[in-house]
C-alpha cells in the first residue's frame, strides 16, 4: 500500500469514528496544496524537509467554544507532511534520471536553423508525446537580431488562435509598453518558454500555466532562440518565465525581480506579465515595471529620453 493510500485509509478511519475535522498547520496546508496541484499537473516532487511523524489526534466536535489546537493536534499537520514526503526521494530520483530531450533542428547557417526550427517544432516528438499540450505551435516572432528578447510562459487562447505570441488583451498591453519604450513588435523578439498551449479537459478559452515537465522539455528550444537572436537583454514576463529561465526554485516574483540573473550568458530582467496590469491599478507596481523597462533599454544600449525617464515621477 502506498503512502497516499495509508493516509487516506487513516482519514477514513477517523471519519468513521465520528471525527469531522483535523487541525492542520500552515506548513502542512502548503504541502497539501502543492500536492494537489502536482497531482493535477502530473508532476511529483519533494516539497519541504521531512519531519518526524507524530500520532495525529482528531479535533472534537460539538458546541463548545473553539480552542487553540493543542500540541498533539498541531502535530497532525506534521504527520501528514511526513507521510506525503516518504515518497519524495523516489520522485527526486525520477527527475534526476529522466532524460530531457534537446531540440536540434540542424542547418549550415542561421537562416537554415531558423527555417528548420519552424518546420520541425510543430511535429517534434518529445513535446507531442507528452500528451499534455495542444497541437498548434505558436513560434516566436519579431526581429531575429533584436537587442531585447521578451519571454512569457506559454500561449493562451488568443495566441493559439492567431498562431502568434502575445495576442488578445495582454498582447495589447504589451504593445502599449513597447510603444512607451519607443519600440514596436517588429523591433524586439517575442516568444514563450513553451510553444504550445497547455491543454485542459473540455478546454475552450480557459488556460493554464505550463507544468515543470513541459518547461523542462521545451527549454532547449528557448536556448536555441536566445543563441540565434543573441539579444543584449532578456525580459522574463511573469513568475513562470522567471523560474523557467533562471532556475532558482519556488521563489516569489519579488525575489526574482531584486536579483538579476543570466540565461545563456545573457542578463535577464524579471517583471510582471502584461496580463497582471489588466488586473491591477496599483501605481507603485506600474512604476516598478516601467523602471525595469528602463533597465532593459539601458542594457540594450537604446536611447532614453527625459520624458521616458520622467514617466511615473511623483509630482
Amino acid at each position: 500500500m502506498t503512502t497516499v493510500e495509508l493516509v487516506l485509509q487513516y482519514l477514513h478511519t477517523l471519519q468513521e469514528q465520528g471525527a469531522e475535522r483535523l487541525a492542520v498547520d500552515d506548513a502542512a496546508r502548503t504541502v497539501l496544496r502543492e500536492w494537489m496541484l502536482a497531482a493535477r499537473n502530473g508532476v511529483r516532487k519533494p516539497i519541504v524537509q521531512p519531519a518526524a511523524p507524530a500520532v495525529p489526534q482528531p479535533v472534537p466536535t460539538g458546541s463548545a467554544p473553539q480552542q487553540q489546537p493543542s500540541p498533539a493536534d498541531i502535530e497532525t499537520g506534521t504527520y501528514l507532511r511526513s507521510a506525503l514526503e516518504e515518497d519524495a526521494p523516489a520522485a527526486e530520483s525520477d527527475t534526476e534520471t529522466e532524460e530531457v530531450p534537446f531540440f536540434r533542428p540542424g542547418g549550415s547557417n542561421a537562416d537554415e536553423v531558423w527555417e528548420n526550427m519552424l518546420r520541425l517544432l510543430p511535429v517534434w516528438r518529445p513535446l507531442r508525446e507528452l500528451g499534455t499540450l495542444r497541437t498548434a505551435a505558436v513560434p516566436g516572432e519579431g526581429n531575429r537580431r533584436a537587442s531585447i528578447m521578451f519571454v512569457g510562459d506559454a500561449p493562451n487562447y488568443y495566441d493559439e488562435r492567431e498562431g502568434r505570441p502575445f495576442r488578445g488583451e495582454a498582447g495589447e498591453k504589451l504593445n502599449g509598453i513597447l510603444k512607451a519604450m519607443g519600440l514596436t513588435r517588429e523591433q524586439v523578439y517575442l516568444t514563450h518558454l513553451v510553444k504550445f498551449r497547455p491543454s485542459l479537459p473540455r478546454q475552450t478559452t480557459n488556460n493554464r500555466a505550463p507544468n515543470d515537465k513541459e518547461i523542462r522539455f521545451s527549454t532547449s528550444v528557448v536556448e536555441l532562440e536566445a543563441r540565434l537572436v543573441q539579444p543584449k537583454v532578456i525580459v522574463a514576463l511573469g513568475i513562470i518565465a522567471a523560474r523557467g529561465l533562471l532556475q532558482r526554485g519556488e521563489l516569489p516574483l519579488s525575489a526574482y525581480r531584486q536579483e538579476r540573473g543570466l540565461f545563456c550568458g545573457i542578463p535577464v530582467i524579471v517583471t510582471h506579465h502584461p496580463s497582471y496590469l489588466l488586473r491591477t491599478n496599483d501605481l507603485a507596481e506600474r512604476r516598478a515595471l516601467w523602471l525595469e523597462m528602463l533597465q532593459a533599454m539601458e542594457l540594450a544600449g537604446l536611447p532614453i529620453s527625459d520624458k521616458q525617464r520622467a514617466f511615473f515621477t511623483k509630482k
